[in-house]
């Protein structure tokens, strides 16, 4: 780099006997000197106004170019000819680094691309249990929108599917049971194991979300069973009245 910012220094020497070029770079003009492209040889410019290639250049006006490319990008480019180094634009910029990454690419600019970082795949342990502790919460959620206060549900250690006992007891074969079994029996093979081992803290973490929520589990049968007992607020008809649209004052 310091024999780059060498050339780019030796060349501003003597600038007054050298005639500038104008760069028109989408309707953008740029002016400059020759001498300053030419001194970073590797790039598409330094190659383009090199001495070797002036019989295949063809210009307007007698010193203009026209390049078909982003003008206003190409500050950055012409920046690094008069300085040797890389900019890069700032987060309020309107310019993507992945446009000026482009650019630099076109016009042949080395530069050091970040090291892309890669998410490691999630543990699925992890997955699965993220799966159980969202599937309960949707649980809680369509059991208080439909009017029920409290469930039991009993996971087995083998593994068996779970079984449920609701607050009303005519919901044992109704709909509302369907609904919960199709929620919670994807997860009956780890219910057991997932509540042995952080049954608190996911409680701790529904009750967060569910305000009023009652969270108790205990073991039966020789702890070969898991009973996971939740309760929910019995919401008042006035407070439904008052939330919902039926109330003037709640617009949609």
């Amino acid at each position: 780099m310091s024999d780059k910012r060498g050339n780019v220094e030796r060349n501003y020497v003597d600038k007054n006997l050298e005639k500038t070029i104008i760069l028109n770079v989408g309707g953008t003009k740029y002016e400059t000197y020759k001498s300053i492209l030419t001194a970073h040889e590797e790039t598409l410019l330094g190659t383009m106004f090199s001495e070797r290639n002036n019989e295949m250049l063809h210009p307007t006006n007698g010193n203009e170019y026209f390049i078909d490319r982003d003008g206003k990008i190409f500050r950055y480019i012409v920046q690094y000819y008069r300085t040797g180094r890389i900019y890069w634009p700032t987060p309020s910029s309107t310019i993507s680094r992945q446009e000026l990454e482009d650019e630099y690419d076109y016009y042949q600019i080395p530069f050091e691309k970040p090291i892309e970082e890669v998410t490691p795949p999630l543990n699925p342990v992890v997955e699965k249990l993220n799966g159980f502790v969202f599937s309960l919460r949707t649980l809680i959620k369509e059991l208080i929108a439909t009017g029920e206060i409290e469930i039991t549900i009993t996971f087995s250690k083998n593994g068996w599917p779970p079984f449920y006992m609701s607050g009303n007891f005519y919901a044992k074969n109704s709909a509302i049971m369907e609904n919960v079994d199709k929620i919670v029996k994807p997860f009956g093979s780890v219910g057991y194991n997932f509540l042995d081992k952080f049954g608190s803290e996911i409680g701790g973490h529904l009750s967060s979300e569910v305000r009023g929520l009652s969270w108790r589990f205990g073991y039966s049968q020789n702890r070969e069973q898991i009973k996971l007992h939740m309760s929910f607020p019995n919401f008042l008809n006035r407070q439904i009245l008052e939330q919902s649209c039926l109330n003037s004052k709640t617009s949609l």
